[in-house]
């Protein structure tokens, strides 16, 4: 019996296409599983570092005392109120970089896009301290989600 090996070849080579065909496909859902996740785990890491500054303005009164405070702040409480704001610039500037990057969904980054706006809002002595953390970090202080405080001055 003589061999074909024409024949074999032709069969060895479509066998090999498939295989290409569905390893690119399995590729492809895992790829799309691992951004997914990735989107989660960064939303997490977003929402988890909003509610830690949330948590201090609830618990620590001394900080609710300088974010609500209307007259003239001493030394000590500037410095309270710029490493409170240099927290809320932190959290906003991460999630412009998550966005830009494609790690959190166009819902999440417009909550805390908007939050800029409600925290300058609902704590107006923050403006201040944001303005000079802007000043001192130049590189990030035209990034869009720090529109509010351009579209102020």
């Amino acid at each position: 019996m003589e061999l074909n090996w024409e024949a074999i070849g032709a069969v060895g080579e479509i066998l090999a296409a498939s295989a290409v065909v569905l390893t690119l496909i399995y590729l492809a859902k895992e790829l799309k599983n691992t951004k997914s996740s990735s989107e989660v785990s960064a939303s997490d890491r977003l929402i988890a570092g909003f509610d830690k500054i949330n948590m201090l303005i609830i618990t620590d009164s001394s900080v609710r005392e300088v974010l609500l405070s209307e007259g003239e702040l001493s030394a000590a409480d500037k410095e309270q109120l710029y490493a409170f704001a240099n927290l809320f610039c932190n959290m906003w500037l991460s999630a412009q970089i998550a966005f830009d990057n494609g790690q959190i969904p166009n819902d999440l980054y417009l909550g805390a896009a908007k939050d800029v706006t409600m925290e300058l809002e609902r704590f107006p002595n923050l403006r201040e301290p944001i303005e000079l953390w802007l000043e001192r970090f130049p590189e990030v202080s035209d990034s869009a989600i720090f529109a509010p405080l351009r579209a102020n001055k």
